[in-house]
C-alpha cells in the first residue's frame, strides 16, 4: 500500500504544483518588496526609468506592443543571435525616439527581479503581463561561445543557455551601472 500511495501523492503534489504556476503572479508576505513601483518612472511611450540605476527599459517584451495600460500581444521568441539581429532593427526604427537600445546584462535584469513574488519575479504593475519564460542577457559565457546567459523571470534564475535555445528580450538603454569585476594578473 505504501509503495503506491507515495507515487500517487507526488504526482497530485506535481500537478497542483504545475496548476499554481500558470493561476498567475504569487506573492509572499514574508519577504520585503524589493522593486516597489516608487522607485521607478513610469512613461507613457511604454518605457520605465528605474531610479536606482538610471537605466531604461521597455516595459514589454519584443513582439508584445503598448497600449498605454498594459503590454498586448505574445513576446517573441529569438535565438541569441536573432536577438541581437532585433536590437540593431529596433535602434533603426528608433523606439521611443532612441537609437541606442541594448541586451540587458545579467546583473542589470537581476535589478528588476521582484524577489517578492514569482511566476512572473517582476513588479507587474511596471512590467505588466510579463511572461514566465527565458530572457536574453548580452552576456556570453567565457570560455563556452556556444553559450549565453539568461533569466527566467518565472522563477528568478539566471544561468547559461545554449546560444539556438529560444528566449524573449527586454531591451535596456543607458549606464552601465554595473561593471564587471576586473581580474588581477597572477604573479
Amino acid at each position: 500500500m505504501k509503495a503506491i500511495f507515495i507515487p500517487v501523492v507526488m504526482l497530485l503534489s506535481a500537478t497542483m504544483l504545475g496548476s499554481q504556476a500558470w493561476a498567475g503572479q504569487q506573492c509572499r508576505s514574508n519577504i520585503a518588496v524589493s522593486t516597489p513601483t516608487e522607485s521607478f518612472d513610469l512613461h507613457e511611450d511604454g518605457t520605465v526609468i528605474h531610479k536606482d540605476t538610471g537605466l531604461m527599459w521597455m516595459r514589454c517584451a519584443l513582439g508584445q506592443s503598448w497600449d498605454g495600460k498594459g503590454c498586448q500581444g505574445k513576446p517573441l521568441e529569438f535565438t541569441w543571435a536573432e536577438a541581437a539581429g532585433e536590437v540593431e532593427r529596433i535602434n533603426r526604427q528608433g523606439y521611443a525616439g532612441f537609437s541606442d537600445w541594448r541586451s540587458p546584462v545579467i546583473p542589470e535584469l537581476a535589478s528588476i527581479v521582484e524577489r517578492h513574488c514569482f511566476f512572473p519575479r517582476v513588479n507587474q504593475a511596471v512590467f505588466p503581463d510579463t511572461p514566465n519564460m527565458l530572457f536574453w542577457s548580452g552576456m556570453e559565457r567565457r570560455g563556452i561561445p556556444e553559450e549565453a546567459y539568461a533569466l527566467d523571470f518565472g522563477g528568478g534564475e539566471a544561468e547559461p543557455h545554449a546560444k539556438s535555445a529560444r528566449g524573449a528580450v527586454r531591451l535596456v538603454r543607458g549606464g552601465p551601472w554595473w561593471h564587471p569585476p576586473q581580474m588581477m594578473p597572477s604573479e
